[in-house]
């Protein structure tokens, strides 16, 4: 791992976008299409090197493709295989990281049958990863997003140990950055607990510096609550946080999804 105190910081996001549903109509917080330029402008404002997205479905690619895939490399395919059923996506700019690998694995008891669902979850759940070279600090490091399920209480646990023993095998001794919407309150659930016992921070409570107001992350699409749970995360092992915001995802007022944007700062080989 590298050192190098002038190489700048991973600029780390995770949002998720909220998938597109046909019955809504103009005028409507949850209309996809009002939503989608306000997507853009985040991700145009917020210039991450790290885009992780969650609820992508393959219709919505293209609005995030359109400000991204000029410098950024899309990883990910479908929960249901292929294009089908939702993506969790990582987006990594491709100036700044070198991929050595990448994969997606299912969160269930057969992580690698495509479209497999694990334990008592509503639907399939998945973690894609990549094993990257930071290009500016030489550091090597994992980055994955997630995304656990809203209704079983056993899958959410069970899938945070998978997710710990998989990306720590993956790692192979690097640093590691999860992010991505667990749908369990940080510090309360068991799922959380799982991931901080192996060894992960989360980036609220570990970074140097937090900006803004220490915001639950599931206002769907109502006022910012302050103080609110905090279904959506950053963790990271082994990487030094420099900075934490959350943010309600909106542009001119308008909502771009019901969940709010998380970034981060995160240095290379720092922590290691």
């Amino acid at each position: 791992m590298s050192d190098d105190p002038l190489a700048p910081p991973l600029r780390v996001l995770t949002q998720n976008i909220r998938l597109a549903r046909p019955e809504t109509r103009p005028g409507q917080a949850d209309h996809w299409p009002e939503r989608a330029p306000v997507l853009q402008a985040i991700l145009r404002r917020e210039d991450a090197d790290v885009v992780g997205t969650q609820e992508v479905l393959a219709a919505q690619i293209p609005v995030l493709d359109e400000v991204l895939a000029g410098t950024h490399e899309r990883l990910g395919m479908g929960r249901e295989g292929g294009s089908h059923g939702e993506h969790n996506l990582l987006y990594l700019r491709r100036d700044r990281l070198e991929i050595l690998a990448w994969d997606q694995f299912w969160l269930s008891e057969q992580p690698r049958l495509i479209g497999s669902r694990g334990w008592d979850a509503h639907c399939e759940r998945i973690c894609v990863y990549a094993r990257v070279r930071d290009r500016a600090s030489g550091a090597e490091l994992l980055l994955a997003v997630t995304h656990l399920d809203h209704a079983g209480q056993v899958a959410r646990e069970q899938g945070a140990q998978l997710l710990a023993e998989r990306l720590t095998a993956a790692a192979d001794g690097a640093p590691i950055l999860l992010m991505g919407d667990f749908n369990a309150a940080a510090g309360i659930d068991r799922a959380w607990q799982v991931l901080i016992e192996a060894g992960f921070a989360d980036a609220r409570d570990s970074a140097a510096e937090k900006t803004g107001a220490d915001l639950g992350t599931f206002p769907d699409y109502g006022p910012a609550h302050e103080g609110g749970e905090r279904i959506d995360w950053i963790l990271t092992r082994g990487l030094d946080v420099e900075s934490y915001t959350a943010r309600l995802p909106e542009d001119g007022g308008r909502p771009a999804s019901d969940h709010a944007t998380l970034t981060a700062s995160v240095r290379p080989g720092a922590g290691a």
